[in-house]
């Protein structure tokens, strides 16, 4: 009886082993599909979790100055211009072009990332590499990268430089202007919760939720 009751507690001790061991593998994997562990496209480094995105704040107003950049204006045309100004999409806004939405956000993590598109209202915005490098001035039509054209954004710093890369390093704070896509349709109405993505790599993009005609 004893031999069998020492056999018994061996198996149920390997049983054990088993599921601590089970469990680990679970939990890494779901770790890994959370962000935690992934690689950057650009980049050899971890790409950070969701959380590293915080949002500071936004200005989609029918407006002048938006978050106080004072070429950046929209129309006061009560609505966020995309499909019905997709004719002069590139213009800017004065001039029957696509308008402008402007987010503020803040890398709070201890790694660098890179923003790969914004998704806005189910439409994806790419990084405009044409502005690298240029102050952002959208006071009068271009297509040298003073400002970025529709359904594209640029990464714009404290000094109203546009950024020669989509990179975000730790504690930065940037803010991300985007000329709306001429295709998404229909035009945006203000007071509207408007939905918008930061894809930085990872399995899942940060989403914020902001309202049209609003700033914060």
């Amino acid at each position: 009886m004893r031999t069998r009751r020492g056999i018994s507690e061996v198996i149920a001790t390997l049983m054990l082993l088993g599921i601590t061991a089970a469990g680990s593998l679970f939990l890494a994997n779901l770790m890994q599909g959370s962000g935690f562990g992934s690689m950057g496209a650009n980049t050899a480094s971890p790409v950070s979790p969701t959380y590293a995105v915080k949002l500071i704040g936004y200005d989609t107003r029918d407006s002048t100055g938006l978050l106080d950049v004072q070429t950046l204006e929209n129309r006061f045309d009560k609505k966020l211009c995309t499909q019905s100004c997709s004719a002069l999409a590139d213009s800017i806004p004065q001039n029957g072009g696509t308008e402008f939405i402007a987010v503020q956000i803040k890398n709070v993590s201890t790694n660098s990332f890179y923003i790969k598109s914004i998704r806005i209202s189910g439409m994806t915005h790419v990084w405009d590499e044409q502005t690298w490098g240029v102050h952002l001035d959208a006071s009068s039509d271009d297509s040298s990268g003073k400002y970025p054209q529709n359904g594209k954004f640029s990464i714009v710093t404290s000094s109203w430089l546009q950024k020669s890369s989509n990179e975000i390093f730790p504690d930065e704070e940037v803010i991300l202007v985007a000329k709306l896509s001429k295709d998404i349709t229909p035009d945006i109405q203000l007071a509207r919760p408007l939905q918008v993505l930061v894809d930085f790599g990872s399995i899942r993009a940060t989403e914020f939720v902001v309202m049209s005609g609003d700033a914060k």
